[in-house]
């Protein structure tokens, strides 16, 4: 678990960060990172590299703009859609605005409220986003553990794995967001029945091929996402993805 927090007033960035630090040593809560910044662009940025379950304490109001935090919420959503989001702020009137921006915020703390109750509050998120964090987010998950990294996510959301130019490291591309992290590509590919290694940079979700372009050598996908395949496994892409389609079939028919 990541732990973001927007905050435009180092104070109070400082004071949530201190409070942060002791209430999940307090706990043995573990997370990765703890990224504090006044910057709604560099936060954003930061959740294309994030897995399931991270944490976001936001500020509303950003360089006196108070829609700011629930803008960079949606933005959040779009990517992260099992995030948990915690508005902090002095602007309690704009509690009901969250609902309408549809964000899902699990609480609105109070910057003002008597440091006991402030802290507790803070105390209860974190510890609900611990809970939330151990919770698979689908039934149907992709689970992937190695000595770099550990994350979850649904396989209905995976369209391709590719290898990108740094050593060792792949590139998730789903439906909704973008995940790097360290791993080997045949790792990926032995994972599961529905992944398969099309390409010697590419694997592919047999589950969610749209279809096969013979000519270009592309797998294709919904969402305007293509890969390569290679000449030499094109039969074979094309083989294991109706076998697939057909196991799917005679299951719902059952």
């Amino acid at each position: 678990m990541n732990i973001f927090i927007l905050e435009d007033n180092l104070i109070q960035q400082q004071r949530l960060e201190r409070i942060i630090k002791a209430l999940t040593l307090k706990h043995q809560i573990r997370y990765r990172n703890l990224i504090s910044t006044a910057k709604p662009d560099y936060l954003i940025s930061q959740v294309e590299q994030a897995a399931n379950h991270q944490l976001y304490f936001l500020d509303l109001e950003i360089k006196n703009e108070k829609h700011t935090g629930l803008a960079v919420a949606k933005e959040i959503r779009k990517k992260d859609p099992y995030g948990t989001i915690v508005f902090v702020t002095t602007h309690s009137e704009l509690a009901p605005k969250t609902f309408a921006y549809r964000v899902a915020a699990l609480d609105f703390i109070e910057k003002d409220l008597p440091e006991e109750e402030f802290i507790q509050k803070v105390e209860a998120c974190l510890l609900i986003a611990d809970e939330r964090r151990t919770i698979p987010v689908s039934l149907d998950l992709f689970s992937f553990e190695n000595k770099y990294t550990s994350f979850q996510i649904p396989f209905s959301d995976i369209l391709y794995f590719e290898t990108i130019d740094i050593a060792h490291k792949i590139r998730l591309i789903t439906t909704s967001k973008v995940l790097d992290f360290y791993a080997e590509l045949h790792e990926i590919a032995e994972s599961d029945e529905r992944l398969f290694r099309c390409h010697r940079a590419f694997v592919v979700n047999l589950a969610n091929i749209r279809s096969i372009d013979k000519k270009n050598k592309l797998v294709l996908f919904d969402h305007d996402e293509s890969c390569s395949v290679s000449r030499r496994l094109q039969k074979e892409t094309i083989e294991r993805m109706e076998a697939f389609r057909r196991k799917e079939f005679s299951n719902d028919g059952s």
